[in-house]
């Protein structure tokens, strides 16, 4: 696993759960199903993950209280290629600590990864438990062998309301998380990604808990762009701001919407979509979920265009463009548009939201830069803007009786305070005035002569309007 599905894998656990605890105190009633297929001789941070999952099911088991019921099946140990190697090793039952423990350690990774098959058995033994039971399914990959977990653990779970399903990814790429996330949804439970031992024993502590009665309020937050279901980071705050539950939605519809069980109350949830240019978080403010009826939220990020034409004196002119979120410094998106009616307007597609424009001219010399506040972009919209930027030209020559010399030139502004252009004329009529664009105004011009004897200089002061051309001779 990179570094930066690490990063995200541990961000997320301690966003939706904060420190997590030891095991409760109480009598969990568990079945755990454990994956012994083939890849799980895959290693992370140097170590096999079936050796790190043995140990750390071992300590699991022996901090479980001794009132605990425990059952545990594994699959993909004992044959290659069998999608039908899926083995009851303890039926569930009254803790019995080294029957467990020397069942976990005995397993031998081998085969496929038979996920239905294995929550099937799972549910079996589930049945054989009274009350509630939690179901803790570990796995390092998909179902490989055609079936569907979702499926399976939302029939399993119609039919007895007081099961519980959490899913431990254990070192679990990235794509295909979705899909176990999946089955944890549908399970009522929480998927919990691990990366190494450590984590891997977090997230035991965490769903071997005695399971809470689940709040009756259901909120459901899905994202798309049109009718196209898309990714997004999903966070949910209670009224007192402290972030209650957090998620992603993915691009599947078992996960699309994201379903959050929550107590009545009041709750802001932001929706961050994952890859999307531009302004990618949606916010619902006041959410009420009321007498457990379920709340729906749909946060569209069909994206809209922007559409900028920049021109000089009415003529298409180059220029750089940069987009930012509405009154932050947070760059969304950059460009040129150039002087080419292929490229200006230079378009943007962008989520909808409000953004600012910021405009520096390429072609003049005291590089102007204008801002276009709150522009408004609509999923699917299309907005417009036009920006002129006028100028004139000044042509500063140095001569001494008529005939051009060398010299340095130094544009100000009309206080002399900032450098706006500089230029050399040389003694070649080819650059002798030579000739600057500038946006309409006053300026300071200094000439310091090169070849003359003590370098005298001149100052001139300067007027330059739109459209116009100013020539103005420094006489030595």
């Amino acid at each position: 696993m990179s570094r930066s599905r690490l990063t995200l894998s541990l961000c997320l656990l301690l966003a939706v759960f904060g420190a997590l605890p030891s095991v409760a105190a109480g009598d969990p009633q568990l079945v755990l199903v454990l994956d012994a297929s083939g890849s799980m001789w895959g290693q992370v941070q140097g170590e096999n993950k079936i050796v790190v999952a043995r140990r750390v099911l071992d300590e699991l088991i022996e901090s479980l209280p001794a009132e605990s019921k425990v059952g545990l099946v594994a699959y993909g140990h004992r044959r290659e290629g069998d999608c039908s190697d899926v083995e009851v090793l303890a039926p569930a039952g009254p803790l019995d600590r080294k029957v467990l423990t020397s069942r976990i350690d005995g397993l031998t990774p081998k085969g496929k990864t038979p996920l239905t098959a294995a929550l099937e058995k799972a549910f079996d033994e589930a049945g054989r438990l009274s009350g509630g039971a939690t179901v803790v399914l570990v796995s390092d990959g998909l179902e490989t062998c055609g079936g569907d977990p979702c499926a399976v653990v939302r029939k399993a779970r119609a039919a007895n309301a007081g099961l519980v399903v959490h899913v431990v990814g254990f070192g679990v790429e990235e794509s295909d998380v979705s899909s176990l996330e999946c089955t944890a949804q549908a399970g009522g439970g929480l998927y919990l990604a691990a990366a190494d031992a450590a984590q891997l024993s977090a997230a035991f502590a965490r769903v071997v808990e005695a399971p809470p009665e689940l709040p009756a309020g259901r909120l459901e937050i899905g994202a798309r762009v049109g009718d196209r279901l898309v990714d997004a980071l999903v966070r949910v705050r209670d009224s007192s701001g402290k972030e209650v539950a957090t998620g992603r939605t993915y691009t599947r519809s078992d996960t699309n919407p994201r379903i959050f069980a929550l107590p009545d109350g009041v709750y802001d949830v932001e929706v961050s979509a994952v890859g999307i240019q531009g302004s990618k978080t949606q916010t619902f403010e006041g959410v009420e979920i009321r007498d457990g009826v379920a709340a729906a939220r749909q946060a569209d990020f069909g994206t809209g265009e922007l559409f900028l034409t920049v021109t000089r004196n009415g003529q298409l002119s180059d220029a750089a463009v940069r987009v930012y979120k509405a009154g932050t410094q947070d760059e969304v998106a950059a460009g040129r548009t150039y002087s080419n009616p292929k490229s200006n307007p230079k378009s943007f597609r962008l989520s909808p939201g409000e953004y600012d424009v910021f405009v520096s001219s390429v072609e003049l010399a005291d590089r102007p830069e204008r801002r276009l506040a709150g522009i408004a972009v609509t999923g699917g919209g299309r907005a417009e803007r036009k920006l002129d930027l006028p100028s004139g030209e000044l042509a500063v020559g140095a001569v001494r009786g008529g005939t051009p010399v060398d010299a340095v030139i130094q544009v100000y502004a009309a206080d002399g305070k900032r450098s706006i252009a500089s230029g050399r004329t040389y003694d070649s009529p080819d650059t002798n005035p030579r000739r600057f664009v500038l946006s309409p105004g006053h300026y300071r011009v200094e000439v310091r002569s090169i070849d003359l004897e003590g370098k005298p200089k001149r100052e001139l002061s300067v007027e330059v309007q739109a459209g116009g051309a100013k020539e103005v001779n420094a006489e030595f």
